[in-house]
């Protein structure tokens, strides 16, 4: 059985043939993957200098700056394609990462920097 619903990228109806079809066609799914991996690489150096940097990135305002790349790509989203998510919902995204294994687990990654208060 076959549901009908929009594809990802150009918002044209499709059927799906199977289940998690996402895109019409390979063009479609083929320009989602290469603007998340064009965002994707804008993202990784300032995210890094975010965690690994923090003292620079807090003078820089690293954090603001980010938001407001994200506030960019949504409105480029909002008008080239209403209505339509140009990311992963995070659960599938983190479903992806541990079954390829990328998704580090074990100790808490982050520790505390200050002191508890009593």
């Amino acid at each position: 059985m076959t549901k009908l619903h929009k594809c990802q990228e150009c918002g044209n109806p499709i059927s799906a043939r199977r289940a998690g079809q996402e895109f019409c066609a390979a063009p479609c799914r083929q320009t989602f993957n290469n603007r998340r991996m064009q965002r994707g690489a804008e993202l990784y150096d300032l995210f890094r200098a975010l965690r690994r940097e923090r003292s620079t990135a807090s003078e820089m305002n690293l954090w603001t700056q980010l938001c407001r790349l994200e506030l960019q790509w949504q409105t480029e989203d909002d008008q080239q394609r209403p209505g339509r998510r140009s990311y992963m919902p995070p659960q599938k995204a983190l479903t992806i990462l541990k079954d390829k294994g990328s998704l580090p687990r074990g100790e808490v990654l982050c520790k505390a920097t200050r002191p508890r208060a009593a």
